[in-house]
């Protein structure tokens, strides 16, 4: 995974990200970009969740959200689409047992 291009937009960092042989364009809102901060993540490691999840399931008003394990927590990744654009919308850390469907994928952004 290579960042190729980051920029602020009124939205938030947009980011071209070229990942198994593929261009990805994500922006992350400015919401998102303080939850990651809240939890004193890194933007690469919330690209790693997004990109490479464990699982993802449908959320509320056409958005998906990517689940990753972190021992007994669960990483999720609130994201949709604006056209080829990926949007992420928040970040949070729940617990593995609320959420996890044991590797359901309802969307995948690589394919």
């Amino acid at each position: 995974m290579n960042i190729r291009l980051s920029q602020e937009t009124p939205k938030g960092k947009y980011l071209e990200v070229d990942c198994e042989n593929q261009l990805v364009q994500i922006i992350f809102t400015w919401h998102s970009l303080d939850a990651i901060e809240d939890y004193e993540m890194t933007l690469e490691n919330i690209l790693n969740y997004l990109l490479y999840p464990e699982e993802v399931v449908k959320g509320h008003a056409n958005r998906y959200i990517a689940h990753r394990r972190l021992n007994h927590h669960l990483a999720r990744v609130v994201y949709e689409y604006d056209g080829r654009n990926v949007i992420v919308i928040t970040f949070y850390i729940s617990y593995v047992n609320r959420y996890f469907r044991e590797g359901k994928y309802e969307d995948k952004i690589l394919s």
